[in-house]
């Protein structure tokens, strides 16, 4: 898979296969977020339902596929990523975009994560349609503990594999480290959230808008990165 996406790319002379691969499904993610909230402004819950659900379960299997594969963030922050610019641009322009666009992902896996359960808890479906509920929603305290137990085990299991049978480098265990401390996240973040908002409803009106801004962010940054990266400082 690596050599895959390391071939040349279609979108810019000097970029590659996966750049532009992730590059063209970040925009084609957030625009089927946008559709998705428009139809849940019009009332049209089902509809959103299926699309968000379908869009973000895709998102996930990408990001977690690509970012482990390829562990852009890691090599990039590493320097061994292909930036031709002036140092003083890659220290003070360049490495500030590229960590926000790192944080923001790692956000939005969380939000997306969160929203793809809470949405099933906080809507009934009615007559076929699905239809948000205005009541009170929280976690089951026997659930959460065995959730963060179960992870735990997980996350420590596949630290033992990569480090004594696959004898992975630290960035594939930093990648999975991410990926089991983002799933972690989601999990405490309910308990938070719901003593703030405890309305399933409004908690995920509120969140819904949250959630778009972060990926119209995400776009935002992976637009500058790719740019910078692969037409305006290629490595020659």
């Amino acid at each position: 898979m690596k050599a895959l996406l390391a071939q040349p790319g279609f979108l810019a002379p000097s970029g590659t296969f996966g750049a532009d691969l992730s590059y063209l499904l970040a925009v084609l993610f957030t625009v089927m977020f946008l559709i998705a909230w428009v139809l849940a402004k019009k009332g049209l819950g089902t509809q959103h339902h299926k699309l968000i659900f379908v869009s973000m379960v895709s998102m996930l299997i990408y990001f977690i596929g690509y970012y482990y594969a390829r562990q852009l963030g890691v090599l990039t922050l590493e320097g061994k990523e292909g930036f031709g610019g002036p140092q003083d641009v890659y220290n003070n322009i360049f490495i500030p975009t590229l960590t926000t666009h790192l944080v923001l992902v790692c956000l939005g896996l969380i939000l997306s994560i969160y929203m793809i359960f809470q949405g099933f808890r906080a809507c009934d479906k009615i007559d076929g349609n699905y239809i948000l509920q205005s009541r009170e929603l929280r976690a089951n305290p026997k659930v959460f503990k065995y959730t963060i137990a179960i992870l735990g085990g997980l996350w420590a299991g596949n630290q033992l594999i990569l480090t004594f049978v696959r004898d992975k480098s630290f960035a594939a265990g930093l990648a999975w480290a991410i990926i089991f401390g983002v799933i972690g996240l989601v999990v405490y973040l309910e308990k938070f959230i719901e003593k703030s908002i405890p309305d399933g409803a409004r908690r995920h009106r509120l969140l819904g808008r949250a959630t778009m801004i972060t990926f119209a962010l995400i776009l935002v940054t992976s637009t500058l990165v790719y740019l910078m990266l692969y037409v305006i400082y290629p490595k020659i």
